[in-house]
């Protein structure tokens, strides 16, 4: 089901916008890359808290959350609102739903409607959270450099329908840049 249409209605518009139409003003985008790559280098919640922030604000969707899960360190978690902790931090508890698969294969879920039994099967616990709190369907994408995966960012929907191709490229690239800040680096 990743990435398929199966014919859900909903999938071609957001919020009632083509998604060819979507378009982003490039000193918001400059901005938000900026402040995640600034965020990232002073730590972690730091940085998932600034990607998070610019994902909503960027890209459309009701609620973004992520996870940090480094190799040596501790777990962190933030999202965008209210809804979107509780329901990352109750599937970390489960260690199920799309942001636990994508973390586990380092590999984005492009876009899972909710009511569809791949959601309900897979993710059973996490899927029945996720639309009591309003949430349709659900987009992940790893936290990632160029050889390890750091964590995960999930982007809620209350639509059926995924943001956009342009949309799904600019999460995965401000979450690499998250990503890239957040890795110790070498010393001199």
């Amino acid at each position: 089901m990743r990435g398929g249409r199966d014919g859900v209605e909903g999938w071609g518009v957001m919020r009632g916008v083509p998604y060819e139409a979507y378009q982003v003003d490039s000193e918001r985008l400059a901005t938000a890359f900026v402040e995640v790559a600034d965020a990232a280098v002073r730590g972690g919640p730091q940085a998932l808290t600034a990607l998070v922030g610019h994902c909503v604000a960027l890209l459309g969707v009701p609620s973004a959350s992520a996870v940090l899960k480094p190799p040596a360190g501790r777990v962190e978690v933030a999202a965008s609102d209210p809804r979107g902790l509780r329901l990352e931090k109750a599937a970390l508890s489960w260690g199920e739903g799309p942001g636990a698969d994508c973390r586990a294969s380092a590999q984005p879920i492009r876009g899972v409607p909710l009511a569809h039994p791949y959601a309900r099967a897979n993710w059973p616990s996490y899927t029945a959270m996720a639309r009591s709190l309003g949430f349709a369907c659900v987009v992940a994408v790893p936290l990632r450099t160029a050889d390890r995966s750091l964590g995960s960012l999930s982007l809620l929907s209350e639509r059926p329908g995924p943001p956009g191709p342009l949309q799904l490229r600019l999460g995965q690239h401000l979450a690499d840049a998250a990503a890239l800040g957040i890795l110790p680096r070498p010393r001199c």
